[in-house]
């Protein structure tokens, strides 16, 4: 979610002239915009009391409550994500703080420093907004669980802005950034020295990102102790280079663990406390090989080229369609020109999806079966293992208790995040929860798929091995197409051309 996410946002304070439809004035934009976030709030207060009122009558329906909010709530997130473009593009709320938020330069009105990023402020304000208000269902799904010291409601709150402010507020800010000083300082914005450098701003946060991480989210060096040494140990074993082993202190509410950085240097493996309280020691070496293996696979600095070259290749491809595309527009169309950037904006959108959706649920699987791999021994056949247990150095080895206890982890997961109910006995019912089911996991896959996977490799072995060559052919081919897409583009619409597009 965060990458669409950060395409929205960035597709809202494109430098384009939003429209004013129904000929509001700014304060109009504004009351009706006001309106539509009200409305979404409102939901989200209803779906929250349903939530604990239910709770509060069985707390032993908690399975059943948490799976419908959680439908719901994600539902909701894309409505909510509709709504604001509609107010954006619709209700004139871009138009009015194109037209309010501006400064006087040398005689002339120009759009404020940063001012765009107040184009997407509806979003936000109902995000914000549903974390205050769904806290109190997530305090009570927490508490019906069995879990205990749940965070305050400025913690909760907090803890989430500070993830936003890192996936989604610095880029776009910076993003925000380039657009001013495009704006106040021309001269400088068409140097190619500048706008190479802005290009370079891409790989340069993906380098920085992670020192920033530490402070933003309240990150903490993992305690000494025996659950350190015994990672630290791991890690020599699969020969995995490192800054350091973090704690995330989300008193209980998030489940997950993570890989940041491209180099050792600045590289850091990061587990939330609840991973570490609840789980056993063997399903949380087994989290951290799949960590481990996202790097061990080089799926990191994948993701980097993968993202710069779409950039660059997606510019040049608006760059290269923007004369047909005005071609083709009646001179009508000319007074909404906002529709222009919406043929890029919805491409972008669809390609990051698909193409990316397609990449990371495969490099997904590669660090599963790693993660496999880090807990298991070298026997293919064992059917346990004891502390005299044998593993291999870089994990070599795949057996089924390996596989088996990687399995466990994933599916504590699902149930800690809320599983989905048994599928349903009618066809199109099926169908709907298939596809929803889908776009949930759009990034990893659905755990249950994944599980699948993983178990069918006890009987079939040999299936891990045309899996990886599968794979890496999948990662060479998308490579070598988008390499090819920009050579072909950059020639077609000229180098310096694409340069000044960037």
């Amino acid at each position: 979610m965060p990458i669409l996410l950060v395409l929205f946002v960035t597709a809202a304070c494109l430098p384009v002239p939003w429209v004013n439809p129904l000929g509001l004035t700014a304060g109009g934009a504004a009351g009706l915009t006001a309106a539509v976030v009200g409305t979404s709030l409102a939901a989200a207060v209803a779906l929250r009391a349903l939530a604990v009122r239910a709770l509060r009558r069985d707390p032993a329906r908690r399975a059943g409550v948490a799976r419908v909010y959680g439908r719901l709530r994600r539902l909701f997130g894309l409505t909510n994500l509709a709504l604001a473009a509609g107010a954006i593009a619709g209700l004139g709320w871009g138009w009015a703080v194109q037209h309010t938020l501006t400064v006087t330069r040398f005689g002339f009105e120009q759009l404020a420093p940063f001012a765009e990023l107040a184009v997407p402020l509806p979003y936000f304000v109902v995000l914000v907004g549903g974390w205050v208000l769904y806290y109190d269902a997530e305090r009570a799904l927490h508490a019906a669980g069995g879990g205990k010291n749940f965070p305050s409601r400025l913690t909760y709150v907090l803890g989430h802005a500070r993830l936003m402010a890192l996936m989604v507020g610095l880029p776009v800010t910076l993003y925000a950034g380039l657009q001013s000083l495009g704006r106040f300082y021309p001269e400088l914005a068409t140097a190619d020295a500048f706008r190479l450098g802005s290009l370079a701003l891409l790989p340069g946060l993906a380098m920085v990102m992670p020192l920033l991480a530490k402070p933003l989210l309240g990150l903490r060096r993992l305690p000494d102790g025996p659950t350190r040494d015994r990672l630290e140990a791991l890690a020599r074993r699969l020969r995995f280079r490192y800054t350091d082993l973090l704690l995330w202190p989300t008193h209980g509410t998030m489940a997950n663990a993570l890989i940041a950085g491209l180099i050792p240097q600045a590289r850091y493996v990061v587990f939330t406390d609840r991973i570490l309280d609840e789980f056993p020691a063997d399903e949380v070496d087994a989290i951290f090989g799949h960590e481990v293996g996202h790097q061990q696979h080089g799926h990191l600095w994948l993701y980097a080229a993968f993202i710069l070259l779409s950039v660059i290749d997606l510019s040049a491809l608006a760059l290269w369609a923007q004369p047909y595309l005005v071609a083709t527009l009646t001179p009508a169309a000319f007074d909404a020109p906002w529709w222009l950037a919406l043929p890029p904006v919805g491409l972008a959108a669809a390609y990051i999806f698909l193409v990316f959706g397609l990449l990371s649920r495969r490099c997904e699987r590669q660090a599963d079966v790693f993660g496999c791999r880090a807990v298991s021994c070298a026997n293919p056949a064992c059917t346990g293992h004891n502390p005299d247990t044998d593993f291999p150095a870089a994990g070599r080895g795949l057996c089924p208790t390996g596989i088996r206890t990687f399995v466990r982890a994933l599916e504590r997961v699902e149930l800690l995040h809320g599983p989905d109910d048994p599928a349903p006995h009618r066809p199109t019912k099926r169908l709907l929860r298939g596809v929803f089911g889908w776009l949930r996991a759009w990034q990893h896959g659905p755990i249950r798929r994944r599980v699948g996977f993983l178990m069918d490799l006890i009987d079939h072995p040999a299936r891990e091995r045309r899996f990886q060559w599968r794979v890496f052919a999948f990662r060479v081919a998308l490579m070598a197409i988008l390499v090819a897409a920009l050579v072909a583009l950059g020639e077609a619409v000229g180098w310096r051309n694409l340069l000044a597009a960037l």
